[in-house]
């Protein structure tokens, strides 16, 4: 103790003041982590005075139609972007004004996306769509030509 208060005495105030607010700091976040875990442990609102001796079948499918719902979740839609927005998130739900929308509809990400997986070499084949198309592009106008010389053989 004696040590303590020797030390305490040479230390400057700024000093002294820095470890009083880190001590109310970790007090406070002491104080929330508790009341985190109190929250966390609660019973839901709409299982509040039920158990598992109220479903007449044993079953975890029955637990999930039954009166008990679980608290996963993919149990209902809380987290889906589409019905309920989320102001932590950066997108378009909550930001409409990101949205690009072009003369054909969709956004410019899912535009660019296809652009990409249209020109994609397939490791199996070493082509890409593109290539085929371009291809079977050429094919095509050969078979006229082909079509075309044929016609004018047969006129002949």
């Amino acid at each position: 103790m004696a040590q303590k208060m020797s030390i305490m005495e040479v230390c400057p105030d700024h000093v002294l003041e820095a470890l009083r607010e880190k001590k109310k700091w970790m007090l406070r976040a002491e104080v929330i982590d508790n009341e985190t875990y109190r929250r966390a442990m609660e019973v839901g609102d709409y299982n509040r005075g039920r158990s598992v001796s109220d479903l007449k079948l044993k079953t975890w499918e029955y637990g999930m139609a039954a009166n008990l719902r679980s608290d996963s979740l993919y149990q209902d839609d809380r987290y889906v972007p589409n019905k309920f927005s989320h102001p932590h998130r950066n997108d378009n739900v909550n930001f409409p004004e990101q949205e690009y929308s072009d003369f054909f509809g969709g956004t410019l990400g899912t535009k660019l996306a296809a652009e990409y997986e249209k020109n994609r070499i397939d490791s199996y084949t070493d082509q890409s769509e593109a290539m085929k198309e371009c291809v079977a592009e050429k094919r095509a106008k050969l078979r006229d030509v082909a079509a075309e010389v044929d016609q004018l053989n047969k006129q002949a």
